[in-house]
């Protein structure tokens, strides 16, 4: 019985390990598709003109919520937040909808009127090349002037 006793140990360890990596690799993919979301998402974060939210009334800033299902339904991010604790909020009164969360599928929106706060998506910038000025070694690797070498006959 006491052969079986570390045969017994390395299989849970081993288990515990196989285990443990399928962990590891779901939390990389889900952190993966975290940034993914996150990136996409920057593109409808801005102000939308002449678009007030259904729930409060505010003229929306930021991120835009429309209901698939009713047919004119636009909500802000806290009223979307109100909306996924569990409650429809809908203070205004300005539209008859319905009062269940059940019956409403929204979505990020953005239409004509939509102006960005965010210029480009995390992860998306692009760094400046530097500009290459006349009189700077040509980069060829000639060890003649930009002007002289690659830059000849382009204007400055």
């Amino acid at each position: 019985t006491q052969t079986s006793m570390p045969d017994l140990t390395t299989a849970t360890d081993e288990a515990k390990a196989k285990r443990r990596m399928e962990i590891e690799a779901k939390l990389s993919d889900l952190r993966l598709q975290q940034a993914k979301e996150t990136e996409q998402k920057a593109a409808y974060f801005g102000e939308h003109a002449g678009i007030t939210c259904d729930g409060c009334g505010v003229a929306i800033i930021g991120y835009r919520y429309k209901c698939k299902d009713c047919s004119n339904h636009d909500v802000c991010e806290n009223c979307y937040d109100t909306h996924l604790s569990g409650r429809v909020n809908n203070s205004l009164g300005k539209q008859v909808i319905s009062n269940k969360v059940e019956d409403h599928r929204f979505a990020l929106h953005k239409d004509k009127g939509f102006t960005p706060l965010v210029k480009k998506a995390p992860g998306l910038t692009e760094a400046k090349s530097a500009r290459v000025k006349p009189n700077d070694p040509c980069s060829c690797g000639s060890n003649k002037k930009f002007k002289k070498c690659c830059g000849a006959g382009k204007a400055a």
